[in-house]
């Protein structure tokens, strides 16, 4: 049935265009789709696709002339058309297909009708489509977490990029990992980007792994050592079956066959992690970092995350830079005179930055010599001026100017993005309770080991003197608690031994199923649900639990990271109240040790440190010694204390304020925070209510609040559909309220990027039956029988995503309603008002209907086509000028900042403007498609 050279269009995808079958494969074959420059893979049995042929009279393209079909053959699979009268064929492999074709009205007629919502369903759907695809925070609504305005501003800014190439530096527990995690969907969900290789340390895999499906709806394939060997059995790569990967770094990069197969595969985006571990040095830079120079050389776009990007050193810093832009950071001398320049810049923006708060009285400066090199360029503006001869809110708007004048000049761009708790606020404070405890002889091994029941037997576990200590402490908390410890063993018996005791408990670990660790969370959340969690240590990871504020150390992690992700499930933004840390150890133990190292020189659970490891590794031989008791040298610890805190007040002393600035503009961050807010769920209340009830789907309304709205989705025996993505068994609860739903594991969040909504909208506009529907009308000012004719057709431009077309145009429904002398009724109603005086007809009588009026339908529809001709004029145009605008004004700023700021460059400027002429020829050459039409008849009421 399928062969090379035919053409096909997708009903899930129309927007690609007509594609040509170039390859086939025994129960697959390749579509390319020239107008979107896309290919897509099918199975031979898949029914989303639909044959496209030209009949006698259509106009075909060839070599740049336009031809008229004179006839048509069918040989061996392929359509052949006759051209000429001299005879000459054309196969239609070779023809460039028009984007109408003349058989539409024939093959819709041809349908059996559905029922009249159906109709209406369909333009509900277009119309929430076009919406969405024309919505520049497309990508960033379906986030299941609180909207954090650097988080979104950083995610929109490097997203939005051609090549999304950046260096993530926010401080550990500012949200990284959403943060790349909003730039990869946002890509993917606006077709820049379809497969992605996530490296990680080894210790965060599974961290990454829950986040990207639970925060995203993103289900990444983890190959790791163990997996890559079960794959090995054959000669195939595994990196290349696989769209999203994440695979651990350390591993890969030691194992050469793993690294070429990863190599091999191709990537459009490459996210690494904990990025300063890719050490470099000029003769001998490490494999990891080869191993990522080489992806960065071939991929698009690249992330690096860190969140201590300096602490290696300036140069091997560099040479991150150099990983996303080799020819910007090509010259070190260079790049540190730019930094120079870039440093007087942020003490400048340090200086205004007073001036730019309401209600503050800074003291006044000499503004000459404080814009010193910058006073040619800033004289003639008309903030300049203000701000120097003013005083108050004027002042204080100008100063706002300037600062945005200096982020603009040298943070166009650039690489490197990085927010800190000090400029974004809201942390709550943390306080430390300590409990030294006496041991026993059950627990000898406390001497030896951090977790020291590991050489104690189970059955003796209830002797250790934290469990005796928990248990009492728990007795006078009315707060829900965490509690932490190392082993899914040891949180397992802790909970057993806490709901024993009469404690409302739950545990949380790797050795249970995820929708178990889900109901876990989902209980401790719940305001009467369990007191008490108790956690292993991926307790720590990818779960954030802030509406709790006392976290228990049942044993302490032996990485200050670890240390810092266990306390980061409370400490976060949204944290109402104070973080209560409680650490019991026993006396002259390993965790007496390693409790004093974190506290007195790492100071680690009081405030947050991103220089632990560094600390660790200068004083690696003696802390090794002083945590198994082989040295008690009291200096150690003062003497790791001062070096800490020398290398805070280095990075202190190099925070720099216009960087942190340029990472986020609050005013700019919320815009777009409303904006999602607006349009993330607008609508979707009634629409799950319309597309579960046209598929048969079972959905209980549990709030009808539309904006608090939560459904019980589930399947049901009679639905129209195989699967619902995200929706187990035995059923989901989809909520609308962000807030709520970010707080429970156990629930979605349902916008309108939910993996679940859009397939579910791209089902609609794959149901053909839909595109033929049938209602009555009963009214009495028409005569009895009367046929009006409503039809739906739809504008569409196709392009490659990134000339972001659909934010102008998107897919465009167009509403129009006739009788059947073509006289239009359309303006005198809106779609929904008219939808709701119509009444059902059976199927069996719309199909005589149709067949009856098979002349006049067609007759009416072709004054209907004509009519859409006129109503899409003003809409094409008005897209135009909107897309011209917005690329222009890009460009024109982008030139003129050119000037001061190396890090733009000619060919961006010249891509810009030749997107845009590729655009606007895109926007000229869309194409108007019948989509769907309603017969109606009158009736008498009743």
């Amino acid at each position: 049935m399928y062969q090379t050279g035919q053409r096909w269009s997708s009903r899930n995808e129309p927007d690609l265009g007509v594609g040509m079958i170039v390859d086939t494969q025994n129960k697959s074959f390749t579509l390319h789709f020239p107008d979107a420059e896309a290919d897509r893979q099918y199975s031979n049995d898949q029914t989303s696709l639909v044959r496209r042929t030209l009949t006698v009279g259509d106009q075909l393209h060839f070599q740049d002339e336009t031809f008229t079909v004179l006839e048509v053959e069918e040989i061996n699979d392929l359509i052949e058309y006759r051209i000429s009268e001299d005879d000459d064929w054309l196969e239609e492999s070779v023809i460039q297909f028009p984007r109408n074709d003349k058989n539409e009205l024939d093959s819709l007629l041809a349908l059996s009708p559905a029922r009249r919502m159906w109709f209406d369903l369909r333009r509900h759907t277009l119309e929430h489509q076009a919406a969405n695809a024309a919505s520049p925070v497309r990508g960033l609504m379906g986030l299941k977490a609180e909207l954090l305005p650097h988080q979104i501003y950083l995610a929109h800014d490097i997203a939005n990029r051609p090549k999304a190439r950046a260096l993530l530096c926010d401080e550990v527990g500012m949200g990284k990992t959403l943060e790349a995690g909003l730039i990869l969907h946002q890509r993917l969900l606006n077709g820049l980007c379809k497969r992605v290789l996530i490296l990680t340390p080894t210790n965060l895999q599974h961290q990454w792994l829950v986040e990207m499906l639970r925060r995203f709806h993103q289900p990444f394939s983890l190959i790791n050592e163990s997996v890559y060997e079960d794959f090995m059995e054959g000669d195939d790569n595994p990196f290349e079956q696989q769209p999203f990967v994440i695979s651990p770094i350390d591993w890969a990069s030691q194992h050469p066959k793993a690294t070429q197969h990863m190599l091999d595969a191709e990537w459009d985006m490459v996210i690494v992690d904990e990025a300063h571990h890719l050490a470099w040095h000029p003769e001998t830079p490490s494999i990891g970092y080869q191993v990522v120079a080489r992806l960065a050389a071939k991929t698009e776009s690249i992330l690096l995350l860190s969140a201590t990007p300096e602490q290696t050193g300036e140069r091997e810093h560099f040479s991150r830079l150099q990983l996303l832009d080799a020819d910007h950071y090509h010259d070190f001398d260079h790049y540190q005179a730019q930094q120079q320049a870039f440093k007087q810049a942020a003490e400048l923006a340090e200086a205004l930055l007073p001036f730019s708060q309401e209600n503050s009285s800074p003291e006044a400066l000499d503004w000459n010599n404080a814009f010193g090199p910058y006073l040619k360029e800033v004289n003639a503006k008309e903030w300049f001026q203000t701000l120097t001869t003013k005083t108050g809110t004027e002042q204080t708007q100008a100063a706002k100017e300037a600062i945005s004048w200096l982020i603009d000049r040298h943070g166009t761009g650039r690489e490197m993005f990085r927010n800190t708790r000090a400029a974004v606020g809201g942390f709550p404070d943390r306080y430390l309770h300590s409990y030294p405890l006496d041991n026993n002889e059950h627990f000898e091994s406390a001497n030896r080991h951090v977790q020291p029941e590991t050489e104690v037997a189970d059955g003796l576990w209830e002797k250790d003197p934290r469990w005796v200590w928990l248990k009492e402490f728990l007795e006078c908390q009315a707060d829900k608690v965490l509690v932490i410890c190392h082993t899914a063993d040891m949180a397992q018996w802790l909970n057993d031994q806490l709901t024993f005791a009469g404690f409302q408990s739950a545990d949380f670990h790797e050795q249970m199923p995820l929708i178990h660790r889900d109901r876990a969370a989902a209980y401790f959340a719940d305001e009467d649900g369990a007191q008490i969690l108790v956690c292993s240590e991926i307790g720590s990871e990818g779960r954030n639990f802030q509406f709790s504020h006392h976290i228990v150390m049942y044993d302490l992690p032996e990485h200050p990271d670890l240390l810092e992700q266990r306390i980061g499930r409370l400490d976060r933004l949204g944290q109402l109240n104070d973080v209560q840390i409680h650490v019991p150890y026993i006396k002259q133990s390993v965790q007496e040790r390693l409790f004093n190292w974190y506290h007195h020189a790492l100071n680690a659970f009081c405030r947050t440190t991103g220089s632990g490891d560094k600390v660790e590794e200068a004083f690696g031989d003696s802390l090794h010694a002083y945590l198994h008791g082989q040295d008690d040298d009291a200096d150690l610890l003062s003497e790791a204390r001062v070096y800490h805190e020398a290398l805070l007040k280095q990075m202190e002393e190099g925070r720099n304020r216009l960087l942190e600035m340029s990472s986020c503009r609050p005013e700019q961050a919320r815009a777009l925070i409303d904006q999602i807010n607006h349009q993330a769920t607008k609508g979707l209340h009634h629409y799950i209510e319309q597309v579960t009830h046209a598929f048969n789907i079972y959905a209980d309304c549990i709030n009808d609040d539309p904006e608090r709205a939560a459904w019980f989705i589930r399947p049901s025996t009679d639905m129209m559909l195989e699967a619902l993505p995200g929706i187990e068994e035995e059923g989901k609860m989809l909520m609308l309220d962000r807030r709520q739903a970010s707080q429970r594991e156990d629930v979605a969040f349902a916008t309108w990027e939910h993996p679940l909504i859009t397939m579910l909208m791209d089902e609609v506009q794959g149901f053909d039956s839909g595109k033929l529907t049938s209602a009555i009308l009963p009214i009495a000012a028409l005569p009895e029988g009367t046929v009006l004719v409503e039809s739906m057709f739809v504008i569409e431009a196709t392009a490659h995503p990134r000339l972001k077309l659909a934010q102008s145009l998107p897919m465009t429904p167009m509403w129009q309603l006739s009788d059947s002398n073509g006289k239009f009724l359309h303006q005198q109603f809106t779609a929904d008002k008219w939808a709701e005086k119509l009444k059902g007809v059976p199927n069996r009588v719309a199909e005589q209907w149709v067949a009856a009026l098979r002349k006049t339908l067609i007759e009416v529809l072709q004054a209907h086509q004509l009519k859409a001709q006129d109503q899409a004029r003003p809409i094409v145009q008005a897209a135009k000028t909107s897309y011209q605008h917005r690329c222009q004004n890009e460009i024109e700023r982008l030139v003129e900042l050119k000037a001061f700021n190396d890090t733009i460059r000619d060919e961006d400027i010249e891509r810009l403007e030749i997107n845009m002429q590729e655009g606007l020829t895109r926007i000229d050459e869309h194409q108007i498609r019948l989509d769907a039409i309603r017969i109606i008849l009158t009736t008498k009421p009743e």
